[in-house]
This record gives structure tokens, C-alpha cells and sequence, in this order.
């Protein structure tokens, strides 16, 4: 397949003056853009600065402040060692009232229904992108997905939430579309146009008139074999590329969102079901990819109601393992803890795994501050890392203990999490905390039949101890067992004293 890029009109051109299409970057500029990300990453990531070169208070007070916590953002965060670019994010106009509304959808879900021809199809199915053909979505929910872009933060990966921090994974990439994750880092090399003509001949079959035109109005070519593409981690580049486009979204003068919108849509129809309109897809099979599991409804979502939704979330309001059941079609795989970059052509962006831990189903700890250090090298190094990606998972020591119930975290990492983030995006006088998840035992190690019940409701956040609720609800629990004990025992009990009550009024 042949990807062109287009040229910009030429001097003295009468259309020149009239409005033109964004002129894509040429070979020179895109490699100035590959160090300038390379850079970036490194100074996020590896912050690499000496003692001798931190300065004294006194001459900070004399120069241009360099604290990173001197600036102080209402709604947080408190500390940006983390966030080092919020000044810049659409979180912060939002605080302060400056709503950029829905973002514009850059989505080609609607080609993807295309029939396509036979020879073409045996290709794609070699290359093991067959998925895509029949799981993209043809609807998009711009409301929701712009909500979900103003929580995004390129320094972390991840979205900022008020249960803390999750992201798209490896895993979930595996799971919700079946595409490759383990292979080489996709990658594009430059063609002349007399050999990007004779493959454009070769592999799509058109004449050599419109192989001719095509090359003829653009600056070279990008092109590769699409024989070879089965060798890809096609799923790794797919997430480093959605990455980029969330990044360039959460800066407040954006206005639209490419990528492939498929994925963020279907990652957040499986893990918050609670905030959003989906109905099952009649034509899904058990086995094919989640993706495809629901069906997105015609029409846009309000972006203001999903915001207020995301404010109000609650850990019951998030299923943190969704593709436990789908393990007998696309088990785990060893790579979705790769705790290293991930690229997509001149697109660098690290996959933190540690940073959402309870989509694991282990317990959320708290992160080194501003991230954990490994190193960045070039592009060729980053695929032989990935290449080798046994040698680059997280550690079982990083990993910590499995959650007992859902969205399970240390007991400071709320804490540490507010003073570095924003979990909320509208500011409120009336906010009540989010409560952390307590550790319960198992449910078959219970006692009684009513502690049981109580130990299910807890875990499935119908109630939350210390609550009004809570405690109406634990003292009819304790009712109901006492109770049940008095029958087993032949004692006086709750149940045997209201039966003698109604013997007596019916005399």
C-alpha cells in the first residue's frame, strides 16, 4: 500500500492565495520532530540534572522561579513534577471556565464497510489485520470522547479520573481488536517515485497512468509491503499512534481528534458502563473481538454530561478486568507488562504498566516521583527492546500483591494522587471524597449467610461503610443474622418475637 504526501502550492500560483490543505512535514522536518520527541521523553522520563545544578533558595528568589511546585492551579495539582505541562492543558481553561466544546471526530470507521476485493483481503488476512475489516465502528460518540481527551495526559499515558488513573494497554488492545502486540515496531521508509510507481502497480493493481498522477503531485512516498506487515506488532504501533492523537487533544486549542477511534470508543464502552448508552451487537459471536461486542447508537452525547459523570465516578462505576471471560478466545499475553516505548513510524511514547496496576488486578501503589527512570535511546534501540520485550517487563517486585476487591489501592495513594493530578474538572463546594476500597476477606470464608450477603454488597459498591447508608444497611444484616441463628438454635429471635406478635392480633 502507498501512503503520498501532498506538496504545497507553488510560488506564483494563482490558488495560492485561497485556503489550502495543512501541508505534511517533509523527510528533514519529520526527523526534526523525531529528536525534538526523543528529547521530550527524556526530560519527562530520565530527568537528566545534577546536584550542582539545582539552585539555592536565595537564587531563586533572585532569578525566574524554577520550582516546578510554585505555580499552584486551583483544582490541582498541588505538585507538576509529574504533570509538567498542565499549564498548557485544556483541564486547566476548563477549571476556569473556558469550555472548548466538542472536539471534531477524524474517523475513517465508515471506509473500513468498504467490500473489498478477494486478492486484497488474503493479504490483509496474512498480514493479520483481518480484524479491522469487520470490528471498526461506523459511529463515534464525539460527546464522549472528547470528555474522555480532556482527561488525557501525555506526561503519565493515561487518563486522570477521580479513582485515580487508567489507560489503554497492550492488553486491551489484544483483547478489544486481536491485532498482533509482539513483532517488529511498524516503521516507513522513503521510495523514489519511479519505485513507489512500480509498486503501487504491483500491489493495488492501477494503471500505470494513475500511478503516474498520484506520485506526480506529492514528494516522494511512503510505502511497504504489505507481505511483510505480518510481521509487525501492528497493536503496539496502532496504541503508540492513538497516543499521539490524544496528546495533541488535551491541549485546549485543538479542536478535533484523529486515530483510531475504534479502540478508545470499544476501551471505554467495556470499563464504564455506567456512563454510557450501549446496546449489544446482534450480529456478535463468542470469540470475535470485543470491539464488536456492543453496538454504538446513532447520535453525539453531551460532552458537559459526561464531564459531570467522570467528576461523580465511583470505583463501582469502573470494571477494571473486563476480558476475564474472553481468556479462552485471546489469553494474556506476557508482553502487556512491557515496561518500555512503543513507536508508530517517528512516534515515540512509553507504556507504563505500573502506573494502572488494578487493570492488572493488582494493587495500586504509589508512584516514584516524577516516573520511573529507564532509559530512552534512538528509534533502532527502542525496536530491538521491543523486539526483546522478555528482558523489559516489569518486575513481580513492582508488580505487588492481586486485588481482593475492585480498584484496590495502598492506603496514601489517593492522597499522593490529588496532590499530583486533578481528578476533577468542575469545580464543587459540596464534593464528597471518594471512598477507598477496603480489603475484605473472600466471600466463601465468611461465616454467617448474612455476613456473606453484606461481604457481596460491599464488593459490588451497593454501599460503602461509614456512610448513613452503610450502617442502615449493616444493622439489618445484623437483624437478619440473629435471626437466622435463633432458628438454627431454638432461641428467642427478631423473627420468632414479630410471628408471636401476629399470632396475638389475630386472636
Amino acid at each position: 500500500m502507498a501512503k503520498t504526501r501532498g506538496a504545497p502550492p507553488r510560488r506564483g500560483d494563482e490558488s495560492s492565495s485561497q485556503p489550502v490543505e495543512r501541508v505534511r512535514p517533509t523527510a528533514s522536518a519529520r526527523q526534526r520532530r523525531l529528536r525534538r520527541e526523543v528529547q521530550e521523553i527524556q526530560e519527562a522520563v530520565v530527568p537528566d540534572v545534577d546536584e550542582e545544578e539545582v539552585p539555592t533558595d536565595d537564587e531563586a528568589q533572585q532569578g525566574d522561579p524554577v520550582d516546578v511546585q510554585a505555580e499552584v492551579y486551583g483544582g490541582g495539582p498541588e505538585d507538576t513534577s509529574v504533570l509538567r505541562t498542565y499549564h498548557r492543558h485544556v483541564a486547566l481553561r476548563l477549571w476556569n471556565g473556558e469550555d472548548r466544546g466538542t472536539l471534531k471526530l477524524v474517523s475513517h470507521g465508515r471506509k473500513l464497510t468498504t467490500p473489498v476485493e478477494a486478492y486484497i483481503r488474503d493479504i490483509v488476512v496474512n498480514s493479520g489485520l483481518a480484524p479491522l475489516i469487520d470490528c471498526s465502528h461506523s459511529l463515534v460518540d464525539r460527546g464522549l470522547l472528547s470528555a474522555f481527551a480532556e482527561r488525557w495526559h501525555r506526561n503519565t499515558c493515561s487518563f486522570h479520573l477521580s479513582v485515580g488513573e487508567m489507560t489503554i494497554t497492550l492488553d486491551d488492545v489484544s483483547s478489544l481488536l486481536h491485532l498482533p502486540v509482539t513483532g517488529h515496531l511498524f516503521s516507513l521508509r522513503t521510495v523514489g517515485k519511479d519505485e513507489a510507481n512500480m509498486m503501487l502497480v504491483s500491489l493495488l493493481r492501477v494503471s500505470h497512468a494513475v500511478a503516474f498522477a498520484e506520485t506526480e503531485i506529492t514528494r516522494g512516498a511512503y510505502v511497504r509491503d504489505l507481505h511483510m506487515v505480518g510481521t509487525f506488532a501492528c497493536g503496539a504501533s496502532a496504541l503508540a499512534f492513538l497516543y499521539e492523537n490524544l496528546k495533541d487533544a488535551s491541549f485546549h486549542n485543538t479542536r478535533q481528534i484523529a486515530g483510531y477511534l475504534t479502540l478508545l470508543q470499544a476501551w471505554i464502552y467495556e470499563h464504564f458502563p455506567h456512563i454510557v448508552i450501549r446496546q449489544p451487537n446482534s450480529e456478535y459471536e463468542e470469540g470475535e473481538t470485543l470491539s464488536k461486542r456492543w453496538a454504538p447508537l446513532r447520535g453525539t452525547g453531551d460532552v458537559a454530561i459526561v464531564r459531570k459523570a467522570l467528576d461523580r465516578l465511583t470505583y463501582a462505576d469502573v470494571i477494571w478486568m473486563s476480558y476475564e471471560a474472553h481468556r479462552v478466545h485471546r489469553p494474556f499475553h506476557d508482553v502487556s507488562w512491557y515496561r518500555g516505548h512503543i513507536t508508530c513510524g517517528s512516534v515515540v511514547f512509553p507504556h507504563l504498566p505500573k502506573r494502572v496496576l488494578r487493570q492488572y488486578g493488582h494493587i495500586q501503589s504509589i508512584l516514584p516521583s516524577p516516573h520511573d527512570p529507564f532509559p530512552v535511546s534512538g528509534i533502532s534501540d527502542i525496536h530491538y527492546q521491543f523486539l526483546h520485550y522478555e528482558d523489559h517487563l516489569l518486575e513481580d517486585m513492582y508488580r505487588g500483591p492481586q486485588m481482593t476487591i475492585p480498584g484496590e489501592c495502598v492506603d496514601d495513594y489517593l492522597r499522593w494522587y490529588h496532590r499530583i493530578s486533578h481528578p476533577y474538572l468542575i469545580p464543587s463546594d459540596d464534593r464528597v471524597a471518594n471512598p477507598v476500597p477496603r480489603r475484605f476477606p473472600r466471600v466463601d470464608t465468611v461465616g454467617s449467610t448474612s455476613d456473606r450477603v453484606g461481604h457481596v454488597i460491599v464488593i459490588r459498591g451497593l454501599v460503602t461503610h461509614g456512610t448513613e447508608t452503610g450502617g442502615l444497611t449493616q444493622e439489618a444484616l445484623d437483624m437478619a443474622n440473629l435471626g437466622v441463628e435463633g432458628h438454627r438454635t431454638g432461641k428467642p429471635s427478631y423473627r420468632h418475637v414479630y410471628r408471636r406478635r401476629g399470632d396475638r392480633s389475630t386472636q
